[in-house]
């Protein structure tokens, strides 16, 4: 029982940020979600529990880097593979090596193999994070792409280092060949696994399909559990599970999901990943926020003054901010990696640039799990040297990595001048120009073949309302490309539409309540008359959203 309650005292506590953060918007809502945490736990003993690494890895982590990695653009992943690949696996290691030997030099009681351990586990930055803390700071699209795609890979080899670096710890024996070989096999293992889960899933997926069940809840569910069995699957055979989750979210539209679902389903599954992607993510910085009160604690516990601590935590965070801010200005050339060959796309300061690189790799969740999941014991008898030490510094570096990058960035991306050279709105009304094209053929194509089969009367009408079709598919596109003036009418008269059929919408809504009260209808009808009409509105909201604009 304890534990139902504790679950939905989590998901009433994310509710409460949530009401909290509309109403202060001036503040991210993971700081809102932090507070909440924190000052919930001082009030409900319920919420004073141990912090399990395992249960957070497998029950938050999964969900929400395969949504991650499905949601995002291949062909910018794919453009941006070199600065990815030397951000998420070169700048691991240079800082797990750098901050290191810092952390030894700053604290020399702690063993060198400890000190590693706690660069290791902050080495990574955190696509959960990075995606809460910069959703409203408008960072400039390319850098997006490679922030999220170096923290959706980096979990691999900061781990990987994390582990090489206990287990010196407990035989007191290190080999950086064997941790290189250790990365590849694993890395390998859990893309492969995750690749192949997905090629089955979604293979069980379009076999359902087939049948054209309207309820499709079992086939959202089983896409839930991809995320799941592919890290559950990959962890069983000693690979990793966190590039197993993401494999499998970049691979899923490639093995035709798209093409082998109903469209019920994907719309259906829309909202559900929409709820569980926004839960989730909440609830990890409620989290977060309950276990600061026991970082208290173990202040008070292990005997250091709350200024000691928090200059320590101060120099080792701007120390991962300095060896990101060396790593990017030396290893990577900037040229290159924020300009195309053939064209100029980004016209930077190059300073600004970095300040921006640098205090965007911000530090989450993940790390908090890694340094709760070193043991007690490193032997019988013999406890791990400084554990508690260390679990405090690395809650103060997240702490301070979300804090200085919210205020940083908020300051520097306002002056990044950045030039690009295509907008990516204009690649969206270049593809739903092309697809209302298509459709226009297709209906010509299709009304010819059916009226070949009519006789006069009913060969005018399937003409009438195929014509009148055409035509607000042809509105659509000289809405976008036709002349200025034909472009003003267009957009006046889908806006008339969209009113007259809102306010259609809301006529029907009203009689349908009049019904229910005059006895007429009973509240089931009402019900799924509702749910129709509401499925109108959604697709007139939507379809509103893709009338070509003019930006400036």
């Amino acid at each position: 029982m304890d534990n139902v309650l504790i679950c939905l005292t989590l998901l009433s506590l994310f509710i409460i940020s949530g009401i909290i953060s509309r109403l202060v918007l001036s503040v991210p809502a993971p700081f809102i979600q932090i507070a909440v945490g924190a000052v919930a736990s001082f009030f409900i003993p319920l919420l004073q529990v141990s912090f399990n690494p395992e249960v957070f890895m497998v029950l938050f982590i999964p969900p929400l880097l395969f949504s991650d990695s499905w949601h995002f653009p291949k062909r910018e992943f794919l453009s941006n593979t070199k600065p990815i690949i030397m951000l998420s696996i070169g700048l691991v290691f240079f800082t797990v090596v750098g901050l290191g030997y810092l952390i030894h030099w700053l604290l020399p009681i702690l063993p060198q193999a400890a000190c590693f351990a706690l660069a290791a586990a902050v080495s990574p930055t955190d696509a959960v994070a990075l995606k809460s803390m910069t959703a409203k700071l408008g960072l400039p699209l390319r850098m997006w792409h490679i922030l999220q795609g170096e923290a959706l890979l980096n979990d691999a080899s900061g781990l990987v280092s994390f582990k090489f670096a206990v287990a010196a710890l407990f035989s007191g024996l290190f080999s950086i060949q064997d941790a290189f070989l250790s990365l590849i096999l694993i890395s390998a293992g859990g893309i492969l696994i995750g690749v192949l889960l997905s090629y089955g899933f979604v293979w069980i997926l379009g076999r359902l399909s087939l049948h054209r069940f309207e309820e499709t809840t079992i086939e959202n569910l089983l896409l839930i559990l991809l995320p799941y069995s592919a890290y559950l699957a990959a962890e069983f055979f000693h690979s990793s599970g966190i590039l197993a989750a993401v494999a499998a979210g970049f691979t899923i539209d490639k093995v035709g999901f798209l093409d082998r679902t109903m469209v019920n389903m994907r719309i259906e599954g829309r909202f559900v990943w929409g709820m569980l992607e926004l839960t989730l993510n909440g609830i990890i910085f409620v989290l977060l926020g309950i276990y600061l009160p026991n970082t208290m604690h173990l202040i008070d516990e292990i005997g250091i003054s709350f200024s000691l601590g928090f200059t320590i935590v101060g120099i080792i965070t701007f120390s991962l901010i300095f060896l990101r801010f060396i790593w990017v200005s030396l290893m990577l050339p900037l040229d290159k990696l924020f300009t195309s060959k053939k064209t100029k796309v980004w016209q930077l300061p190059d300073f600004t640039l970095l300040l921006a690189m640098s205090f965007g790799g911000i530090r989450g969740a993940i790390a908090l799990a890694a340094i709760l999941s070193l043991p007690n014991f490193i032997s019988s008898g013999i406890a791990f040297p400084a554990r508690d030490l260390l679990i405090i510094i690395v809650v103060g570096v997240v702490l301070c990595s979300l804090i200085l990058s919210t205020i940083v960035l908020k300051i520097v991306l306002p002056r990044l001048k950045i030039t690009t050279s295509s907008n990516p709105l204009d690649e969206e009304n270049t593809a739903r120009i092309a697809a209302a094209q298509a459709g226009i053929k297709a209906v010509e194509r299709k009304m010819s073949a059916i009226i070949k089969d009519l006789n006069e009367s009913e060969a005018a009408v399937c003409q009438q309302v195929g014509n009148a079709l055409m035509a607000s598919l042809n509105l659509f596109i000289v809405s976008a490309v036709g002349e200025e003036a034909e472009k003003n009418t267009s957009l006046q008269a889908l806006t008339y539409e969209e009113k007259l059929r809102l306010s259609a919408l809301d006529a029907a809504r009203h009689e349908l309540r009049k019904l229910k009260r005059q006895g007429k209808i009973n509240n089931t009808t009402m019900i799924n008359m509702m749910h129709r009409l509401d499925l109108r509105q959604f697709s007139l909201m939507d379809e509103n959203k893709i009338y070509p604009r003019k930006h400036d």
